[in-house]
Order: structure tokens, then sequence, then C-alpha cells
């Protein structure tokens, strides 16, 4: 077979419309909210007043004498085991004993409207008896035990060397110590989805979540149901940021639909998501690093404790991400990296974009800063001179298998016009404003770690009207991942992307894994165009059959042999029930602990500048410079887009989120009182510098960066604050009054 390249497609790395964009923008699009089925009863869930008790006694007998409430649930009306968890089975789907977070759910209600529903809520009786609450995580582990194995969830312990040799050896010590944010994801579409029971007697649910196949295995776990007596979709929704990660409505529809058999429908309000959705994990973090006399470093000694809150969800993993990246993307002579995730009643704390990095980066890159200070160097040529390269042993205690890709990023970031302009800037800042210039270089892991990435399955096919299929598992969560697949799957057949059907987040399908972790592109990507790839040449070795010394092509509708054109059509009746499955599953290195280290790693560079009002504390942040590495960009606007949203959760954790707890309650329920940044928070500039070096363990080339465009932000900001007013803060967010503390020298 000859095969020519003549007018082939180009899509990968051209900005291209998104699929859902249209509907979107014209009101069509059906997020999980927006799917009311006919005759569907509205559930409503009874939670905990206290944020840890003992439950005496549910008395539900008032709500299910009122008129349109279908049922009532208590934990004796789960049918299977009433415990579900992404990894350890430890939450209750409806409390039995003791509750032991504020929001906790209680009972079940649905009813033949929301008004009834929430009506009934208020007449279910909870009696319980008070306990102790654990507040504190320094102290969590000497309290009462929240669970039968104590209060110490995760904990890890890197590094390599002789730290105690290294420090005394040091020049300079640098010591950084803070706490961070529990940060709210506040995407525009709460938890909500639906329930029925198909035509086939299947039960089904289309829920706003992040891998359908987690949800029904915790689901038929739940009901005590085989798997495939249970379908999962998981439709584009208006947001996740890994907040739709564990379940939410998912058990409470279930259990409505299989008690009634009728469907159901369940979507949070604000305060309820708020109230018991999961958070990003409040750190408290402890950094001392030691460098010589020309800023070359020597020891890093970091601990780390995070708060879990109720229950484990994530918080091992999130812990030991924030242990592997902590010493940032540099080498050192010595490491010792220790951390503890422990158990509070402080909610409950699981995945959110960036996964523990955002917390560490605060600390290591306000250390580079201070070293660079201290030793006259730039701090670009401190970061740049201890950059760790291929083959050199990371603070982790693993051999980095690449380079970091860093370093012509941190020489352009040092030639942009916001550095080079720094002290004309400064000089023409109103007498009230401070003005400030901040750097940060960071890296993070994509893909789930060492040991814990399974692969992605996906399905590429042809139908008999010559039109392509594609089946991914994975959901698209806004972001726009499927667009991405479809252009891999378009350009490898040489197609466009209208000749596609496609199916994403269908337990049915595919399974793809999750769409976490930055994974997407790089895994779920490298599956897609394997499958494209394999279909190509099935379809052109069919068109082959019995033909010899001719040229073949393949174009959008046809194939090409020698000149005469075959309509793609015509072939696709003979190959009939022709589906290509792949999968790509990246080879994984050797772990040094549990998901460390991993496969491939995204690098980012961030310069900004803040203006800080003397008079008010206000910090406003006035432009940005962002220089990072794809690898190998699939859609341009794509990563601006990323660029921006990621930016935009970056500034609220930086200067302006926390859910505020006393006690284990939750003081700011709303957000009114829980305060996220707005359009009008937002840099007036931005600009986005995209470096391409592909990554050695991705066919496609590919780098996941959806997480890291938001996890330099708050350690940029720090940096850029201190050059304005000289000042580090200890507490994140760096809120007004701390800043006017700062200035008028308070404590």
């Amino acid at each position: 077979m000859m095969e020519t390249a003549k007018d082939r497609l180009r899509l990968i790395g051209t900005s291209r419309q998104r699929v859902d964009a249209l509907a979107k923008a014209k009101g069509e699009h059906l997020f999980p909210s927006d799917n009311a089925m006919q005759n569907a009863l509205w559930v409503r869930v009874v939670r905990s007043a206290r944020a840890h008790a003992r439950l005496i006694g549910v008395e539900t007998r008032a709500a299910e004498e009122m008129e349109g409430v279908a049922c009532v649930l208590t934990a004796a009306d789960v049918p299977g085991t009433n415990r579900y968890g992404l990894v350890i089975a430890d939450q209750p789907a409806l409390c039995e004993d003791v509750v032991r977070y504020e929001g906790e759910a209680i009972a079940i209600i649905a009813a033949e409207a929301d008004e009834i529903a929430r009506a009934a809520c208020e007449k279910v009786e909870v009696l319980y008896e008070d306990l102790p609450v654990i507040a504190d995580a320094a102290t969590a582990e000497s309290a009462i035990s929240l669970h039968p194995d104590g209060n110490t969830c995760s904990t890890v312990a890197l590094g390599f060397g002789d730290v105690a040799a290294s420090e005394a050896s040091c020049d300079h010590m640098v010591e950084v110590a803070y706490t961070t944010n529990r940060q709210e994801h506040g995407f525009l579409e709460t938890e909500a989805g639906t329930s029925w029971i198909d035509e086939t007697g299947r039960l089904t649910l289309s829920v706003g979540a992040q891998n359908p196949f987690n949800d029904r295995r915790q689901i038929a776990a739940a009901l005590n149901l085989a798997e495939d007596k249970i379908r999962v979709l998981n439709p584009m929704m208006g947001g996740a940021f890994g907040g739709k990660e564990d379940c939410n409505v998912h058990i409470p529809l279930a259990l409505v639909t299989i008690r009634t058999g009728r469907p159901a429908r369940f979507m949070y309000d604000r305060r309820e998501s708020l109230l018991s959705g999961v958070k990003r994990h409040e750190f408290n973090i402890a950094y001392r690093i030691g460098a010589d006399s020309t800023g070359k470093l020597k020891s890093a000694k970091v601990n780390l404790r995070a708060d879990a809150g109720a229950y484990a969800t994530l918080s091992a993993a999130v812990l030991a991400q924030a242990a592997e990246h902590a010493s940032g993307p540099y080498v050192y002579e010595a490491s010792e990296i220790t951390g503890k995730a422990v158990y509070t009643n402080n909610g409950i704390a699981s995945a959110y974009r960036g996964f523990g990095i955002p917390q560490t980066s605060i600390g290591v890159e306000q250390a580079m800063d201070e070293l660079a200070r201290r030793t006259g160097l730039s701090p670009f040529e401190v970061r740049r001179r201890n950059l760790i390269h291929e083959g050199e042993m990371a603070a982790a205690g693993f051999i980095m298998a690449a380079d970091t890709a860093l370093a012509a990023m941190l020489d352009a970031a040092e030639s942009g016009p916001l550095w080079g302009d720094r002290q004309e800037a400064k000089s023409r800042a109103p007498s009230w404003v401070r003005r400030g210039i901040g750097v940060s270089a960071i890296w993070q892991g994509y893909g789930l770690g060492s040991g814990l990435e399974k692969g992605a399955t996906v399905h590429v096919s042809l139908n008999d009207a010559g039109r392509y299929h594609l089946e991914v598992g994975t959901p698209d969560l806004g972001a726009g991942n499927l667009t991405a697949f479809l252009q891999i799957a378009a350009e490898n057949l040489n197609t466009t992307i209208e000749n596609f059907e496609y199916v994403a987040g269908d337990s049915l399908g595919p399974n793809s894994g999750s769409s976490h972790a930055s994974r997407t592109i790089y895994i779920v990507g490298n599956a897609v165009a394997r499958a494209a790839q394999e279909l190509r040449v099935r379809i052109l070795d069919h068109a082959l059959a019995g033909r010899d010394n001719v040229t073949v092509e393949l174009e959008a509708h046809h194939v090409v042999l020698s000149g005469a054109r075959i309509a793609l059509a015509d072939i696709a009746r003979d190959m009939a029930g022709t589906k290509v499955v792949e999968s790509f599953v990246p080879v994984s290195p050797k772990p040094v602990h549990f998901g460390i280290p991993h496969a491939g790693y995204s690098y980012w560079v961030q310069v900004l500048g803040v203006d800080v009002d003397i008079h008010t504390g206000e910090v406003a942040v006035t432009d940005v410079e962002n220089y990072l590495d794809t690898g190998r960009t699939i859609n341009p606007d794509g990563v601006r887009a990323q660029c921006e949203g990621g930016f935009a959760q970056g500034l609220g954790y930086a200067l302006y989120e926390n859910s505020i707890y006393t006690d284990g309650r939750l003081r700011n329920p709303s957000l009114a009182n829980y305060i996220i940044p707005s359009v009008k928070d937002m840099p007036p500039r931005m600009t986005n510098t995209i470096f391409e070096t592909p990554d050695h363990t991705s066919p496609l080339g590919v780098r996941g960066i959806a997480e890291i465009s938001l996890s330099p932000v708050a350690a940029t900001v720090a940096n850029a604050v201190h050059d304005a007013i000289g000042t580090r803060f200890s507490q994140f967010p760096i809120l007004p009054e701390a800043v006017l503390n700062a200035i008028h020298g308070e404590a």
C-alpha cells in the first residue's frame, strides 16, 4: 500500500469552535439540572445541624403523613452497604449512629413538588447527643476518635541524604510557615442530577460528575445491585474542578427511584452546596530551605499537615501529591518531607484543581524569592541555577526522567516587558499605591501517579452513512476536552469534526477513566489518536483489497484509489460493525510512595504585578505574564481559556476565598459572605506565551495543563505583595485587613 499525503487536513494546533458552544449560546444545551422528566419526584435531604453528635433518633412520621410526600428514607432503608467513598468506603449514605460534620445526610424526602419536599424536611425531628468537636487539625490526633483507627487519615515521609549535615554547611537558611485556606469550588451549576428506570428495566442516572464508572460502583454497593443493572451518564455540566468526583446527589436519587419506581430529580441549592460539598484542603506548612553563599540550594525540610475533614475521600492522594511537589522543580543535596492528613469535624476536604500543589507552591516559591534577596541574585537566576535535570534526585526521592523545560521559560520571562519595565512602572504609581512584581516557577505532575494510572480505552467506528463515531467514557466538565478529542481523531482520519458523532461520559461505553488530574488530553487523547490511526489503516486496507500497484488516499468523505474516488459511505456499508477499541497506558515509573512519581510533568513560569492600596489594604492584580509548556498544543483557544479560568480561581485562593469554620460550623454558607472574584477583579492585561517541548512519555507529545494554570497564582501574588510592602503573610488568603496591619506595623 502506498498512501499519499495530499491535502491532509490539519486540526491539531488550530483553534476550533467547541462542539457545545452553539447549543450553550442559544440556551439549548441540557445541563444535568435541566433534565426535567415527566412525573419526576423532587428530592431533598435532611442534614445534620451538628458538627459532631451521636444520633439518638430520627422521627419521620409527620413528614410521611404530609400530602404529596412519596417517601421518607433513613439509614434503615439503604438495601446495600451504607458506606461509600472513592478510595475507602467510610462515609454513610445516610447517617445511622454518629454525625461527623455539619450538613451530613440523615434522611431523604421525595415529594411531588420541591416546596413540599422542603416543608417535609422541616417536619423531620432529629435527636442528638452532642460530642466534643474536633476543630483544630493541630490537636486532632489527641482528641476523641472520629474513626476506629483514630484521627490520622494518612502519612507521608520522603527524602534522601543527611539534612542535618547539609544544614550545618549552609550560608543562608530561609524559614516560611503559613496556613492555607479552604476553598469552595464555586461551580456555576451546583451538584445535580436525575434518575429513572429505562425501557429495559435498568436504573439510570444522569448526574454532573467526573467518572461514570466510579459513580456506578458506589451506587451499586449502596443498592446491593449488580453494576450491569445500573447505567450512569455524566453529560456536560456547569463546572466541576474536582468537586464532583465524590458522590453527592447520586445515592439519594437512586434510593428514591428504586423505592418508588418513579423518576426523581435533585439539585443542591447554593447554601447546601457550600455546606455539604467538598472543599480544598486547609494545610499548615513549615519550610526550612538552606543554600550556600552563591544561592545554590543544599537542604530542604518541609512539614505538611492537612485537614481532611470528617472522611477520607482523596486526602491521602492530595497529601502525597503535595509532598511530591513540595520542593519545587529544584535540586538539593538532602531533603526531608513529612506530612499528615488528619480527621476533624470541619466539613469534608477532597479534590480541587491543583490537588495540593497550590498549597505547597506558596512556601517553596516565597523561599526562593527570599534566597534571591539574600544572595543578591535575580529571582530568575536563583531559580535557573537550581533547576533539577534529567538523572538527578528529586527531593521526594525519585530520579528525574527528563529535564524540567523551565530554563527557556525563565529566560523569556526575565526578558519580558513586565519585569523589564518594573522600575518605571513603580515610579508611575499614584501616591496611595505601592506597586510590586512577583515571580514563580512551578511544576505539576499530570495523569495519576505511579501505580495508579490505569489508562484509557476508547472506541472509534465508521457507520453505514460514512460518518465516524467516537466514544469516550471520560466526561467533558465544560473545559472543552471533547472538542480536543475530536480534533485529534479528525486529523488522524483526514476529515472534519463535523463528520463525527460522539458519546462521552456513559458507563455503557468504554472506560476512559476520570476527568481529573490533568489527564484527559494526555491519557484519553493518546488513546483516541491510536484508535483513529488504526481505523484509518482498516479503511484503507479494505479499499485496497484485491488491488495491486495503486496509490491510496483517505479524504473527508472518500477514499481515492489512483485518482478514482470511492464514497466513504460505500466502503462503510461493506465494513458494517467495524469498531476499533484502543487503549493508552503510560509507562509507570517505579513508585517511591503511593502515587509518586508521575510519568510526566508540566511547567509554568508566572510574572505578575500588583497595586496595593495603602488606605484600604486592597490588592489588585494589574498585569500577568504566563509562560507555559503544553508539550504540543491541540487547541490554542482551549489553552488560553485554561490560563484565564485557572488564574481566576487562583486569584480567589490568593486574595478572597475562605470557608470559615468555628467549632465545626461553617460561618459563611452563602455567596454573600463567601467572596469569589468577579470579572472586575481580573487583571486588565494577561499574556500567555506557549512553549512546546514534547513529553517523551506521550506519543502525541502533549502535557496536561488544566490544573497548573491555577497552582502558581497565590505564590506569585504573595511574592508581588512582598515586593510592594515588604511583608510575608502567614495566613491565606491575604485579606485587606492583614495588609493594612502590615502597612501600619501592627501584629
